[in-house]
């Protein structure tokens, strides 16, 4: 069983599955749903998704050829706005901010609202599930070595100044035994504080379905899911790094 930590880093924790629809499931179907949950989210706005079209010339800047928003379903958050819910065309999304409590909590609020989506839209299928967790590790030291609190840090060349001011890692990680996929980020938090430094590690585990949405496979699937993301987290971070949390 993973260590659970008093101080965890986790800013933001969901779960997120997407749906086909049938043709006759509307935004004003979308909206009426607030109807059910507003006593617990009251807050409804309009969720716009912006699309669009660069364009490339030469060497020019690129410029946006096409662009148009459009709204494709509604946020409800609860009142202290710790808690947001998603319903959306194509699919459901349930987020928890900081202070992150644990997973059953997480899940069984999630299983809730998405209950709640599922029986009043009819999905055909769901087609993708997904957990993210988004961390912020906090080091108190303006100056530190990133190989102290990462397992996998960025490398500078040797012959080169060790110093690192600023990195972006993105990596793919298959788990073909358990059909999923994970995109691990690394990266200094744009956080400015005088004293601390901060380091985001976002995990986002998916697998790709195609399944019933009354399949008790999907939260079998989201278990395995978080079982992948925990497995990532602790092999991310070193015993320097937990100490921060305990």
């Amino acid at each position: 069983m993973p260590e659970i930590f008093p101080n965890p880093p986790i800013t933001e924790a969901l779960i997120d599955i997407r749906v086909q629809l049938p043709n006759d499931v509307s935004l004003t179907d979308l909206g009426k749903l607030h109807d059910k949950i507003k006593g617990s989210y009251p807050d409804k706005k309009a969720r716009k998704k912006w699309e669009g079209t660069l364009e490339l010339k030469n060497e020019q800047e690129p410029h946006v050829k096409t662009a148009h928003f459009e709204i494709d379903g509604y946020h409800f958050k609860s009142p202290d706005g710790k808690q947001v819910v998603q319903y959306r065309l194509d699919g459901f999304t349930f987020s928890r901010l900081r202070p992150y409590t644990k997973w059953e909590d997480l899940f069984s609020e999630a299983r809730k609202l998405w209950d709640v989506y599922r029986t009043n839209t009819n999905p055909v299928l769901v087609s993708r599930l997904a957990v993210r967790y988004i961390n912020s590790i906090e080091i108190p030291s303006k100056e530190f070595d990133y190989d102290d609190y990462l397992t996998a840090a960025p490398k500078i060349p040797s012959g080169l100044p060790q110093l690192l001011k600023e990195f972006f890692s993105r990596i793919v990680v298959p788990f073909p035994d358990r059909g999923a996929n994970a995109i691990i980020i690394q990266t200094p938090s744009l956080k400015e504080d005088p004293v601390k430094s901060a380091m985001i590690l976002d995990i986002d585990v998916f697998a790709q379905v195609s399944l019933s949405p009354e399949d008790a496979k999907v939260y079998d699937i989201l278990g395995v899911l978080r079982e992948i993301k925990n497995e990532i987290f602790f092999g991310s971070v070193s015993e320097k790094t937990k100490e921060l949390f305990r």
